[in-house]
């Protein structure tokens, strides 16, 4: 059982996000009565209520369940650090003397009890912890996965295949964000990328990467760290533990004969003394091929075999808004991205243009923060510059008040590519409705925001484009 026996109803604030939720399940599936509040009626919430969990939008004591309000002793209120501090709900619970945790608390609580992969970095943490918790769950092992995106197929961010008391081994994604991961001491870990991010938390990116050192220094066995990482951090200088570097091209493990496809990569796993030859791996782009090294080798320091991990790989399926094709048209590609970093949106163009060499690529891009962008505006520019024509929106606040001066229009000024705009969501989408479809046109769908929520309408738009050429 989860370590959590002097409580019977758990209380989430701020339940709808891609960790909380994900927690929330498991704690139902354990017994708990759980309740919680998010700040919009998303799709998540709303799968959330299907699933039994009582769900309230309204930031007022009025709509906290009763029986939460009756016991207090009995309740545990996890909340998450993107909740305001000015929360009423918030602030309630505080003052009345209940049990609160953070979710990375009550995480690094469950986690102990566990064998635990943490899989850390600035960028694709998601895509590789996925990659592992799949490998396992599909050469039979027991775990319990928490995955920071949801599961093609499998449709969920949490991955189980046997009771808890069977359980041994956890795979996590460990969130660098308000220091969370700071809170795991796992047994195994992977550091997949460490740019400069997450201002609103580290003044410096050397703040940033004291504590991803901090990180690395909890780590109970051995290490993965990928090539880029290891040269950002110097992690050998601070590492007591056994560690392995691993790139497309560069570190003890590598990609060899890699190629792509615009549905799957493929290549060969070299390292250690194993050849995996023609690895399989059903989704693109250059960065989820360093990604599945990652996976692979911690897999295989598992246990796994080769055959076991060259048939899982075959048929990962991918995790929604990480280089999903959306529209698959004779015309067109809709492709959706999660990208919400500098890199992470060069990586994706790079691996477009790469795939599709004579195709013109138009980005529709939600910048994530008014922090990122007010640190990043210029480099946003740099990578989406990579791009024929661009579309920016606003800025998707998400936990972030408005900053004086800090707007969409930053990034939109820095732009140096031929065809640019500035735009609304239904601005974009009454512009795209006027769209010629070009030769080979590759449309992207770029953010972490509630872009997402609208590309099923910009994916209509695109259709109704193509039937009136036709």
């Amino acid at each position: 059982m989860i370590p959590l026996n002097d409580y019977t109803f758990i209380y989430f604030i701020g339940i709808g996000g891609i960790g909380m939720s994900a927690l929330a399940r498991l704690l139902l599936k354990q017994g708990y009565q759980v309740f919680g509040y998010d700040q919009h009626p998303s799709e998540m919430v709303l799968q959330l209520r299907k699933e039994g969990i009582t769900i309230h939008c309204e930031d007022t004591l009025a709509a906290i369940p009763k029986v939460v309000c009756h016991h207090p002793n009995q309740t545990l209120v996890i909340y998450t650090p993107a909740i305001p501090i000015d929360s009423p709900i918030l602030n309630y619970f505080k003052a009345t003397g209940y049990k609160l945790q953070s979710r990375a608390e009550v995480v690094g609580l469950i986690s102990k009890r566990f064998t635990t992969i943490a899989v850390a970095g600035t960028h694709g943490k998601t895509t590789t912890s996925a990659m592992i918790a799949h490998i396992l769950y599909q050469s039979g092992i027991p775990i319990l996965g928490f995955v920071g995106g949801i599961m093609e197929q499998y449709d969920t961010n949490l991955l189980h295949n046997s009771s808890l008391d069977a359980v041994n081994l956890m795979v996590i994604e460990a969130d660098e964000f308000n220091q969370s991961f700071l809170h795991l001491k796992p047994t195994f870990s992977i550091v997949t990328a460490a740019d400069a991010d997450h201002p609103e938390t580290y003044a410096t990116p050397a703040a940033m990467e004291a504590n991803f050192i901090k990180f690395v220094q909890q780590n109970q066995k051995s290490l993965i760290i990928q090539n880029r990482a290891s040269d950002q951090l110097k992690i050998w200088k601070h590492c007591t533990k056994p560690f392995l570097t691993y790139g497309l091209d560069k570190g003890a493990i590598v990609a060899s004969k890699a190629t792509m496809t615009s549905h799957q990569s493929v290549f060969d796993y070299l390292g250690q003394g194993i050849n995996i030859s023609n690895v399989v791996l059903p989704m693109s782009g250059w960065h989820n091929i360093e990604n599945a090294l990652a996976a692979i080798t911690i897999c295989l320091e598992l246990g796994i075999t080769t055959a076991q991990i060259h048939t899982a790989i075959a048929c990962f399926p991918g995790i929604k808004r990480r280089f999903s094709l959306v529209c698959n048209h004779p015309s067109y590609l809709l492709i959706d991205d999660y990208a919400h970093h500098p890199v992470e949106i060069s990586a994706l163009l790079h691996s477009v243009k790469k795939i599709y060499p004579n195709s013109t690529i138009t980005a529709i891009f939600q910048p994530h923060l008014f922090s990122r962008t007010k640190a990043f505006y210029k480099t946003f520019a740099t990578s989406l510059n990579l791009a024929d024509e661009v579309f920016i929106l606003p800025i998707y606040p998400a936990r972030e008040a408005p900053m004086p001066g800090v707007t969409a229009q930053l990034i939109f000024d820095e732009l140096t590519c031929t065809r640019k705009a500035l735009v609304t969501m239904d601005d974009l989408l009454t512009k795209l409705a006027a769209f010629t479809i070009r030769k080979h046109q590759i449309i992207l769908t770029i953010g972490a925001g509630d872009i997402g929520a609208s590309v099923s309408a910009i994916a209509a738009t695109l259709e109704q484009i193509v039937g009136r050429v036709q």
